[in-house]
């Protein structure tokens, strides 16, 4: 490690790796720092859709789930949409970021694993031996619960948690379901791995308690009959709260900036998106990041749908059945999955 880079980035998460990848290709001297010990594994069901696919270029045999259908559902009506082709994917995280990481290049990308940023000095990292290395440009990458973005004085108040439990088994297809009495306005959702399955759900504390939240969970877990006794439960923020992404020479990327949907709850999309955006106005100063403001419209887009659906309080059930009634018609379930994704 040396104590001084062109680029710092915190974070080796899909937006911190696409970032690394980008400034690494064009020469630049990046340190990429990552406090866990194996870059890949994080918390999250591990959703896809095809503009992820087409961005990354990931290989089909790296997916873990692919499928041409997803089922909407809700207590009384239920929706099979067939695209006629594969449309939403699975993917094990950590094979993701494994796969990232051998895409970069390491003559020009200094890659730390088990490294700490303890506080940020200046045009300085500490990092928790003491050690300061000096940087021309920070990149925040480091995920909900970000120091960069601490560092830089932005508040997080819009934030979200997701729990799961992954169940030893493949089910065989990708579901979301609307109940308006156990999820309010989100939903739970099914997603398909090669021999296991993501069962989650997800809702922003300061509107739905946890507790209210996990006991409803629960609830719906055992009126669908699924076995928990052999699952893994896990949970995690996800910070919906975007203030900017660039603070003079410190960026931030994903969760960090607050890109994920407070809808859909998709994430690496905009992650990978921001990192590479973030690499290109390194790059270039004058650059337009067009795609940042595109995957903040998309996500304004979804922030009205979520609050047109809590406008209606006790009536949302009667949209989420309007909703999946309507997906039956080829057009409009297009137009919906082209909304949310």
């Amino acid at each position: 490690m040396e104590n001084k880079y062109d680029v710092i980035i915190v974070g080796a998460g899909p937006g911190g790796l696409r970032c690394a990848e980008i400034l690494g290709a064009a020469g630049k001297k990046v340190l990429l720092l990552e406090k866990k010990e194996e870059i890949g594994p994080k918390v999250c069901a591990g959703g896809l859709t095809r503009k992820s696919i087409e961005l990354l270029k990931i290989p089909q045999e790296m997916l873990s789930g692919s499928s041409r259908y997803i089922i909407f559902r809700t207590k009384i009506f239920r929706t099979k949409l067939d695209f006629g082709e594969n449309f939403i994917h699975s993917v094990s995280r950590k094979d993701l970021g494994q796969w990232q990481l051998q895409r970069l290049d390491q003559n020009y990308v200094d890659i730390q694993t088990g490294t700490e940023v303890q506080k940020i000095d200046g045009e300085k990292v500490v990092l928790q031996d003491g050690r300061k290395i000096e940087f021309s440009f920070l990149v925040g990458a480091d995920g909900s619960n970000s120091l960069v973005r601490k560092y830089v004085g932005l508040k997080t108040l819009l934030i979200g948690v997701a729990f799961q439990y992954w169940i030893p088994k493949k089910f065989d297809e990708f579901e979301i379901f609307f109940d308006s009495g156990l999820f309010g306005s989100w939903y739970s959702w099914i997603f398909p791995h090669n021999h296991i399955t993501s069962i989650g759900y997800g809702c922003f504390p300061r509107l739905f308690s946890i507790k209210k939240a996990r006991k409803n969970f629960m609830k719906w877990i055992a009126d669908e009959k699924i076995d928990l006794s052999a699952a893994k439960f896990e949970a995690h923020p996800i910070n919906c709260d975007y203030r900017g992404f660039q603070f003079k020479n410190i960026f931030l990327v994903g969760d960090a900036a607050g890109f994920t949907s407070g809808f859909t709850g998709e994430g690496i999309y905009q992650a990978l998106v921001s990192g590479e955006e973030t690499a290109k106005k390194i790059l270039n100063p004058r650059y337009k990041c067009k795609k940042i403001r595109a995957i903040r419209r998309e996500v304004w887009i979804h922030d009205m749908m979520l609050g047109f659906i809590m406008f209606f309080g006790p009536f949302r059930n009667i949209i989420f059945n309007i909703v999946v009634l309507a997906t039956r018609n080829k057009f409009c379930a297009r137009y919906l999955l082209k909304i949310l994704t």
